[in-house]
């Protein structure tokens, strides 16, 4: 372990709906903290957005926030860490630092049916290459539409006049003065998650690019995840400091959960949820609409991981909160399912974003079935958190398929796991104990942290900076096999009445 003179590591973990900033010491606890929210736009055609100055001036905020309450406590701080959404795309003025356009969520879906149709020609390809399945998520899908509908962004991307990336190039740019100090950057994970790199080369997809006419130009170098970022701005954040560790967020989870093993799983609750499944240093061609991305490329270690996921889970609890208002509030959430008829029959798919793998149709919307006189507004609480977790058994099956192990342990966290009735249902619905993280809502920045605090020497090793965390609660299933099998069952039943859905026209 470093010396009491670097025994602390400032994490950006940036995130959908949320930005914050973590302080963690050599005992990996978090000792100061700060978050704000972020704004996000979703419109009905399927179009979802963010502000992406926003993003950058909140995500300052709360970076100097807690660098200055560190500064005053006499809390040195080694080295600066980043958790960062993935599959976003900003697009911004080379010269001037401004967005030319809104950012593009990764729940846009906006590019849905060319993604379908690309898949019928690039699909194959894209598995071996990318080791992703093409989405309305991709990033180069996003920055396609986004010059094939603006003719002046084509002109000024095709001029070198403008740069794009995913959140962590455009905050990093922001972070260490991008203008002056040379070339935007990105993480191999972030990279790798973007559907535009090339798993084996470990540089970016040149024919993808060129088929979809997106200059090369506008994207980052991309760098392994504990490189050197930079130094960040004392102007800016009121602190100088290394930028040593970007990971997208889900695999930072993983990293944070000590998931470092093959075989080690992991599911993030956030605004969705993700199940990352380390297969270790080799890549696989995976089935099902699951991706083979980079999991974290460091000084110490390569992992490969399976990922697939939910689109819909904290988006959900407050769809059920703020759109339907049939909870009170997201804290309820376990009192109100405890209220429920269990015998009530009502179930929800949550597709309020279509659905992700292994079914992957993307223009799909959201189901209940079941209504009857007698539903109360409990019953349709329960269904959509039966139907989230029903989501993440049908990834892990699939998982399970193409890795050729089923795993034994799930490890979860994110903001929803400090629900008691959610990863009760996965352990129920999945037939193995689950265990929920200490400080489940800290994970993915732990993650980061310890990444960048290795590079620093904080810690000798990832192993000897997980050594260090707080054991968390399991929950074992409840329900037989059996059980199990009847209520997976009618789930079935239920996606299949909803897949293929398209919207009549408005005349």
């Amino acid at each position: 372990m470093g010396t009491e003179s670097q025994s602390h590591v400032l994490v950006l973990d940036e995130g959908t709906t949320s930005t914050r900033a973590v302080l963690f010491d050599a005992a990996s606890r978090v000792v100061e903290t700060a978050a704000l929210p972020l704004d996000i736009d979703a419109k009905p055609d399927g179009r979802t957005e963010q502000d992406a100055m926003e993003l950058w001036q909140k995500s300052r905020q709360v970076l100097a926030e807690v660098a200055q309450r560190a500064i005053r406590a006499g809390r040195p701080i080694a080295a600066l860490g980043m958790a960062a959404m993935r599959t976003s795309t900003v697009l911004w003025d080379r010269a001037t630092g401004q967005p030319v356009a809104p950012l593009v969520s990764w729940q846009d879906t906006r590019c849905g049916e060319q993604a379908e149709g690309l898949r019928s020609t690039w699909g194959e390809r894209a598995d071996r290459t990318s080791g992703l399945h093409i989405g309305p998520d991709n990033v180069p899908l996003h920055l396609s539409w986004l010059l094939r509908h603006d003719p002046e962004l084509r002109r000024r991307a095709e001029a070198g006049q403008l740069l794009a990336g995913t959140p962590d190039s455009w905050l990093v740019w922001h972070l260490t003065g991008r203008p002056e100090s040379g070339p935007t950057l990105t993480s191999t994970s972030c990279a790798s998650s973007s559907g535009g790199m090339d798993r084996d080369r470990q540089d970016w997809w040149v024919e993808f690019f060129e088929e979809l006419q997106v200059p090369l130009s506008l994207m980052p170098r991309i760098l392994p995840d504990d490189a050197d970022f930079g130094l960040t701005r004392a102007d800016l954040i009121g602190l100088e400091t290394p930028i040593r560790s970007i990971i997208g967020d889900q695999t930072s989870a993983l990293y944070g959960q000590g998931g470092f093993e093959a075989g080690s799983v992991k599911c993030t609750h956030g605004t969705g949820s993700f199940i990352d499944f380390n297969i270790g240093p080799d890549p696989i061609v995976p089935g099902q609409g699951l991706d083979c991305r980079v999991g974290w490329l460091t000084d110490q270690a390569k992992a490969y991981v399976l990922e697939g996921g939910s689109f819909v889970t904290g988006s959900g609890v407050d769809w059920l909160v703020n759109g339907l208002g049939v909870l009170e509030q997201a804290a309820l959430i376990d009192q109100t399912y405890a209220q429920a008829d269990p015998a009530a029959g009502l179930v929800c798919v949550p597709a309020l974003a279509g659905l992700a793998a292994p079914y992957w149709d993307s223009q799909t919307r959201g189901l209940l079935i079941g209504l009857e006189r007698g539903t109360t507004k409990a019953d349709v609480v329960r269904a959509t958190l039966d139907g989230i977790a029903h989501s993440i058994s049908d990834v892990l099956e699939a998982m399970s398929d193409s890795a050729g192990v089923a795993p034994k342990l799930m490890r979860l966290d994110g903001g929803l796991s400090r629900s008691d009735t959610l990863p009760q249902l996965q352990a129920d619905l999945m037939q193995i104990p689950v265990e929920r993280a200490a400080q489940s809502e800290f994970i993915t920045a732990r993650g980061a942290g310890w990444a960048a605090g290795v590079a620093v020497g904080l810690w000798d090793s990832p192993q000897a900076a997980d050594a260090t965390k707080e054991a968390g609660v399991v929950f074992e299933p409840r329900i037989s096999p059996a059980q199990r099998d009847a209520r997976r069952e009618v789930w079935r039943d239920a996606v299949g009445r909803t897949l293929g859905w398209r919207r009549a026209e408005s005349a």
